[in-house]
């Protein structure tokens, strides 16, 4: 396939708006693609507009799972200075809403998948291409695909996130609290006559800090540190003479495995309950977009290989002095380790689809993400480098062939 083809396909999912829970047309696309190229593939409907999409190529053990996203986040049109969903190209930057997060991504799986078949070379196992709805939000798609089956198989599981030159193999999960505060509505002149759901709101904050603190505070993990812990949203009362009745606050928490979220949840319910028991308060606490935290294994067969074939790669970046700075400072900004010519491997806070995937395998197992583009997801004029995109399709070729051929050696002598 030659650098023209290549830039039409990844254009083509840029053009496709497939704004989380429209992911349909990806897949169509995607099961297109690869059947003219005799891959096999199978898409997966999800009802209304959509679907998920499984590809494999090659037969039986070892398989190596790849996983990407069809789906992105939406867009305000008046912050671009491109249409969102015509790739643009300006330099080496090619931009386009989900150019970066992640149809890139998807492009180069795709795309190494069928030159490997096209190539001829024998397959001592099997690519297994996950391409999942809904990851931006919920990650329905992957959990379903889960609930299906369709990972149990799998010996190790690579997920094409923009990574760019680094491997994550480690991601703290998430769960979001919301803490409602029921009291009684009043004039502020005649306080006695209602309840201050804002001043049972702040209280219990005060506890559920402290219940924090006492929990996780020393609980630390050697990869990823410790419990992220932000209260983001407070919402309370509407005019300042009276007495709110209503109080809430979100809660956001970046969790470890371990301290595991079901723990966080009964050690804050405890604390509400108790509130509840000793006060006037009638609180209550709901939990949401409970994420477990994953955690590779750093020896892996799969991070040595993605170090070994890509590190060249890494090196003849090319970047200037100013743009080996920026990523440099970026990178102490999110406490996370930097190497301008060499792929390190560490931790992030944000969650992604292995998270769904590893459900029953949430630590040591065979797991890294590793895929082109950079930190400009979800922001206005988001891009990617054209120069990765194809550098990336030339590693997974190489990976992917390799990884299943050094797995299937290990097989064979453990058996």
């Amino acid at each position: 396939m030659d650098e023209q083809q290549k830039m039409q396909i990844l254009a083509d999912l840029v053009a496709i708006k497939s704004v989380n829970g429209h992911e349909l047309k990806v897949a169509e696309y995607l099961e297109k693609l690869l059947t003219r190229y005799g891959i096999q593939a199978e898409i997966l409907p999800l009802g209304n507009d959509r679907a998920n999409l499984v590809a494999t190529l090659g037969e039986g053990k070892p398989v190596l799972g790849i996983g990407g996203h069809m789906d992105v986040v939406d867009v305000e049109p008046a912050g671009w200075k491109t249409d969102p969903f015509v790739m643009t190209q300006a330099g080496d930057n090619l931009y386009g809403r989900g150019v970066n997060d992640m149809k890139d991504g998807l492009a180069a799986i795709v795309i190494a998948m069928i030159e490997i078949k096209q190539s001829g070379v024998p397959l001592p196992g099997t690519l297994k291409f996950l391409a999942s709805a809904g990851e931006e939000v919920g990650q329905v798609g992957a959990q379903a695909l889960t609930k299906a089956g369709y990972v149990d198989d799998l010996d190790a599981l690579l997920i094409c996130e923009p990574t760019g030159y680094r491997i994550i193999s480690a991601n703290k999960g998430t769960l979001n609290l919301t803490v409602k505060s029921h009291g009684k509505a009043a004039h502020s002149s005649m306080p006695k006559l209602g309840n201050n759901a804002a001043t049972h709101l702040l209280n219990i904050l005060q506890r559920m800090q402290a219940t924090f603190d006492d929990v996780a505070g020393a609980v630390v993990n050697p990869e990823m540190g410790g419990t992220l812990y932000n209260v983001d949203v407070l919402q309370a009362g509407n005019q300042v003479n009276a007495i709110p009745g209503l109080a809430t606050a979100q809660i956001n928490l970046r969790t470890i495995p371990e301290l595991p979220n079901d723990q966080l949840i009964a050690a804050f319910q405890k604390t509400v309950d108790d509130y509840n028991a000793t006060t006037n308060g009638d609180i209550e606490l709901i939990a949401a977009n409970d994420v477990i935290s994953t955690q590779g294994n750093r020896d892996s067969d799969l991070i040595k290989l993605i170090q070994q074939i890509g590190n060249p790669y890494a090196a003849n970046q090319d970047l200037s002095a100013e743009e080996r700075a920026y990523e440099q400072q970026l990178m102490k900004l999110l406490d996370m380790p930097y190497a301008a010519d060499e792929i390190l491997a560490m931790s992030a806070s944000g969650t992604m689809d292995a998270s769904s995937y590893l459900i029953d395998h949430p630590v040591g197992f065979n797991y890294a993400a590793f895929g082109p583009g950079n930190d400009t997801q979800h922001q206005d004029n988001e891009y990617t480098s054209k120069r990765q995109y194809l550098e990336f399709i030339a590693i997974y070729k190489k990976l992917f062939v390799q990884y299943l051929q050094v797995a299937a050696k290990k097989q064979v002598v453990e058996d």
